[in-house]
């Protein structure tokens, strides 16, 4: 094996050996074996074609959340200890719920692929230094909406009810009842 190869080759073994030390840490970070389970079971399984429906429904409400059958969010990684989900809400693959701020998801809510919503943000201090610690704002989406493929859900915000946010949107405002959004930052199209 030449020099360079080995390099590489012990150059990729640190880079995963760092990933792991950084997903045990945040696992020992928790503090209660519920969340332990909770963390690896929302992180690492539930989001894979492992688990079929029935069971993620389960799987969910043993962990805390609030589900209501039935609701599809087997492919979502959920990075949130406070959930809930209203009845026949859909999740595509690849979406993203992130943060410890609650997260609120109405009833016959369609969310695309690779929707990413978040709920921790960093504060600025006086003198426009952004802190290290996290704040956390709630999201609540409304009854029978529609968030099109890669929307982005910023902290703190409300999106009312039946909107449709197109795809490749990035809501940082409240949303108001009815209507299409789209653009970035999103704003009212129809």
């Amino acid at each position: 094996m030449s020099f360079e190869a080995r390099l590489k080759q012990q150059g990729d073994e640190l880079i995963a050996r760092g990933f792991v030390r950084r997903q045990l840490a945040r696992i020992r970070r928790l503090s209660e074996p519920r969340d332990v389970l909770r963390a690896i079971l929302t992180r690492y399984f539930l989001p894979s074609d492992l688990f079929p429906e029935w069971l993620v429904f389960r799987t969910l409400k043993f962990s805390g959340f609030s589900v209501v059958q039935p609701c599809g969010f087997s492919c979502a990684r959920i990075q949130t200890a406070d959930l809930s989900v209203g009845v026949r809400s859909w999740a595509n693959r690849a979406v993203c719920i992130e943060g410890r701020g609650s997260v609120v998801i109405g009833e016959d809510v369609l969310i695309g692929p690779e929707v990413l919503i978040v709920t921790s943000t960093h504060e600025r201090t006086q003198g426009a230094r952004v802190r290290s610690t996290s704040t956390y704002m709630p999201v609540r989406i409304g009854n029978h909406c529609w968030l099109g493929a890669r929307v982005i859900v910023l902290p703190g915000v409300t999106i009312a009810d039946d909107v449709t946010v197109a795809a490749g949107a990035v809501v940082a405002s409240d949303l108001g009842p009815g209507g299409l959004y789209g653009g970035v930052p999103a704003r009212r199209l129809k």
